[in-house]
Parts: structure tokens; C-alpha cells; sequence
């Protein structure tokens, strides 16, 4: 999987407005840019693609760095005096996150069976 079949996934899935109207590289750029008025989801998209080590949208990401990458942000919203509403959009980002990588596999586990 790709960092934008990734967002793409993560944008359907999450429940709340995640890349308004834009595509996944230019959420990217204007969350680099400090540009975007949901500084969660800044936050977000560039931990995401630091944390694999992107150089482009198309570069392949994965579980481990995933995680890696948004383990800051997940350890800040587990705290006691963290915004409650925060906390939950972090969980279900989790779960999601979590999501995308098993639909991933099965994908490709059923593609070998073909």
C-alpha cells in the first residue's frame, strides 16, 4: 500500500472530515506547509509519511512505521488532561490505521489464491 491509497483509505473510513476536498498530495503539501486549518490532521499526515520515510505519495508504507510514526501524538491523547474528543478521534485513527493494513493483506492474500 501506498501513503495515499493509505490517506485515501483513512479519508473513507474515519467518519469525520479528514482531507475536506483535497487530494491526498495536496493535503500532504499544505500540512507541510502549515496550511491546513485542522492541525490534527496535519499532524497526521505528516507524521504518517515521516515516520515511512516518504519521499513521494506513491512511496509504500506499513504497519510498523505507521504506528511509529503516530506514536507520539497516540501517547499525548492517552493522558490524563487530554481533550476527550480528541482522544476518541486518535482511537478510531488507530482503528482504522489498523484496518487498512489487515484489508491490505487479505487483499493480497486472496490475489495469490487466484
Amino acid at each position: 500500500m501506498t501513503y495515499q491509497e493509505l490517506v485515501q483509505f483513512l479519508n473513507q473510513h474515519l467518519g469525520y472530515p479528514f482531507l475536506e476536498d483535497m487530494t491526498p498530495e495536496a493535503a500532504l503539501r499544505a500540512a507541510q506547509e502549515d496550511k491546513l486549518d485542522d492541525a490534527l490532521t496535519a499532524e497526521v499526515l505528516n507524521s504518517l509519511y515521516q515516520g515511512n520515510q516518504c519521499q513521494s505519495a506513491n512511496d509504500p508504507v506499513d504497519r510498523a512505521h505507521s504506528f511509529d510514526g503516530l506514536a507520539h501524538l497516540r501517547l499525548r491523547t492517552q493522558a490524563d488532561d487530554a481533550d476527550p474528543l480528541l482522544f476518541r478521534k486518535v482511537l478510531k485513527l488507530s482503528q482504522e490505521l489498523d484496518n487498512a493494513f489487515d484489508q491490505e493483506l487479505i487483499r493480497q492474500r486472496n490475489a495469490a489464491f487466484k
